[in-house]
């Protein structure tokens, strides 16, 4: 976690259980029952001691790796 005047950056993984359709800019995704991760930074912008707004980068691609709905060759 990074803090500045006014941003708030979080980066951590995420763990999680693919139970239901997942959809992607590939498609949706069925229900695998596998369990994966996915890296994701968070940045918030912080005003008057409130969140105004937060953008959420994840990688996708490592998710969907790990869900083995995309193979690398």
């Amino acid at each position: 976690m990074v803090a500045a005047e006014e941003r708030v950056v979080v980066a951590f993984v995420m763990h999680v259980r693919h139970t239901g359709p997942l959809p992607t800019p590939l498609g949706v995704v069925p229900p695998t029952g596998r369990t994966s991760a996915a890296r994701t930074i968070d940045i918030l912008e912080v005003h008057d001691e409130r969140v105004t707004a937060i953008t959420v980068v994840a990688d996708e691609l490592g998710l969907l790796i790990g869900l083995g709905a995309v193979r690398l060759s």
